[in-house]
């Protein structure tokens, strides 16, 4: 098992945060359909943003700025995070049935747009 989290780990918490404020967004402004739109992109920019270190990687000295990237430090050495995130394999599939889900609610936004057009505020978005 690793000692630390790797990048695909870190991409993994910031992905699966960002889909949890996705979903409270998405229930928030279910009337919304710039927000239907363009919200599920919050877990893909959240887990980039968590990996930004990893384009860094020579230059890493630990210090206390790298926790502006969601808590890097706490995050790259808590045990609770390695065992779920620690392995590519957990990664893929946690962050695979993620993106499914995302799929699933785009598919039926198009289904929406396509039986009641994109006026806003004139029927419910799903």
């Amino acid at each position: 098992m690793e000692e630390v989290l790797v990048g695909s780990g870190h991409f993994g918490v910031g992905f699966t945060l960002g889909f949890i404020i996705w979903r409270i967004a998405g229930r928030q402004y279910k009337n919304s359909l710039k927000v239907q739109l363009y919200a599920p992109f919050i877990p893909f920019i959240l887990g980039l943003y968590a990996a930004i270190p990893y384009f860094f990687l020579n230059n890493q000295d630990n210090s206390t700025w790298w926790n502006i990237f969601l808590f890097y430090n706490f995050i790259h050495q808590d045990s609770f995070f390695i065992t779920i995130y620690g392995r590519i394999h957990w990664v893929a599939l946690i962050c695979g049935i993620l993106y499914c889900s995302i799929l699933y609610h785009y598919i039926e936004l198009v289904k929406y747009c396509r039986r009641y057009g994109w006026n806003k505020g004139t029927h419910h978005a799903r």
